[in-house]
């Protein structure tokens, strides 16, 4: 006897309008099944429980310096730097009427093949100064060569204490990052920033170091300094004129933010590549809220990326409270810092800081700074990388060797003092706190 069933479905399947219906069936049955299975379908991002597409290292149970260190325990939370090239750095140098001639110092006395460099020379300037920085960029051998050096074409107006150079900051990131993915700290500097190391002792150290570090001077807005910064709205005419002018204050005031801290810091950063693409791209607005905030903010270059990486999870623990610059303020602070001279030199050095500000143009600390510190006696601080001869005054660094060879000296030295320090236990403890 033949099932009843069996004539049924025989009935089904045998009536060709049923045949279409059913295998897409089949087909979204079968595809939501692999689905599941694989994990094709994702939660939205959520800003503070999503972790990003790479490991973010925890400082908290790290009992001694060296956990910061590839060669300690971190390679067992991250691929160790071994298997890494060396670091590159990219680096932002700007400056403003009269100061390509110091632009163009800072840039050979910081350069390596190995980097990436944009120089931004603000509208104040003249067109002609400005052709003058771009020539003397095409016009170098090296540069020329290695196409790592780029003049940005578009001058921005920045204003002091206002949101243009955080704009122009950022404008500089997304250039970086579309010309070359290729590095791994964005580092922002002045045309009054000198270096007090070279460029080997500085990819030597940072070559043993995570490459999620960021390294970002910041404390957190609190007390009456709340309502002295928080509170006050204010108008950047950069934003909207042709010609530079000092910030507007409003009479209105705002209310002070409750969906994130407020923190404050240097504006001199020297940030990753991974948290830098984070506040161009931002994936998940935050960082882009942040920006929009901080447009109406008394000088919010000392308080975007500070705010953002103090109230990011992912990023929090890899702030590092320092901005590897050496400083001199008067007591009590004034509205700028010292300029640095001479009188200076020691402190400078025993601070073991990569970097200082600022200077005078032409000052002559910067002439001891290179014969001293930093052995330059041509266009360039030498490097490993530079293999030429040096005899009849010959520029060495006009033949170039491995660019991944490094030739430290008594500046690593002093610069791997600060870095053990920075990443102790004690200093750990200031991170967004």
């Amino acid at each position: 006897m033949r099932n009843p069933l069996s004539r049924h479905s025989n009935r089904v399947f045998n009536d060709s309008k049923w045949i279409i219906p059913f295998l897409a069936s089949l087909l979204v049955s079968i595809t939501l099944i692999f689905s599941a299975i694989f994990g094709v379908f994702k939660a939205p991002y959520d800003r503070d429980h999503h972790q990003l597409p790479f490991d973010i290292i925890s400082f908290a149970k790290t009992e001694v310096s060296n956990g910061y260190f590839v060669e300690s325990g971190l390679n067992k939370v991250l691929n160790t730097n071994s298997s890494f090239e060396p670091p590159r750095l990219a680096y932002l140098i700007s400056g403003t009427k009269g100061d390509s001639h110091r632009m163009m110092r800072t840039l050979q006395v910081i350069y390596h093949p190995r980097n990436q460099y944009v120089l931004h020379l603000d509208l104040e300037a003249p067109p002609r100064e400005r052709l003058e920085l771009a020539n003397a960029v095409k016009n170098d051998p090296t540069f020329a060569v290695v196409e790592n050096v780029r003049v940005m074409a578009q001058s921005n107006l920045v204003t002091y204490k206002g949101p243009t150079m955080i704009a122009s900051t950022l404008q500089a990131i997304a250039i970086l990052l579309k010309e070359s993915l290729d590095w791994d700290w964005f580092i922002n500097l002045s045309a009054s920033d000198y270096p007090l190391v070279t460029q080997d002792d500085l990819l030597h150290v940072f070559s043993n170091l995570s490459r999620n570090l960021n390294f970002i001077e910041h404390m957190q807005i609190t007390g009456w300094k709340l309502n002295q910064r928080a509170r006050p709205i204010i108008v950047d005419p950069g934003l909207y004129l042709s010609k530079k002018s000092d910030i507007a204050w409003t009479t209105q005031r705002r209310s002070l933010p409750t969906s994130f801290k407020l923190f404050t810091g240097s504006a001199w950063v020297a940030l990753t590549r991974t948290f830098a693409e984070y506040c161009t791209w931002g994936w998940d607005n935050f960082p882009r809220t942040i920006l929009m905030y901080y447009t109406n903010f008394i000088s919010s270059p000392e308080g975007y990326f500070h705010t953002v990486i103090c109230n990011t999870n992912e990023f929090r623990s890899t702030a590092i409270s320092h901005d590897l610059h050496y400083i001199a303020w008067d007591t009590p602070p004034k509205q700028h810092p010292i300029s640095l001279s001479m009188k200076d030199f020691d402190k400078m050095v025993k601070s073991n800081a990569p970097f200082a500000r600022k200077f005078h143009k032409n000052d002559p600390v910067l002439d001891k700074i290179d014969k001293e510190l930093l052995g330059r006696t041509s266009r360039f601080a030498p490097g490993a990388w530079c293999i030429g001869s040096s005899e009849g005054g010959a520029d060495p660094c006009s033949e170039r060797g491995d660019d991944s060879v490094f030739r430290p000296g008594p500046g690593a030295e002093r610069l791997q003092r600060l870095v053990n320090t920075l990443l102790s236990e004690e200093f750990r403890k200031k991170q967004c706190s």
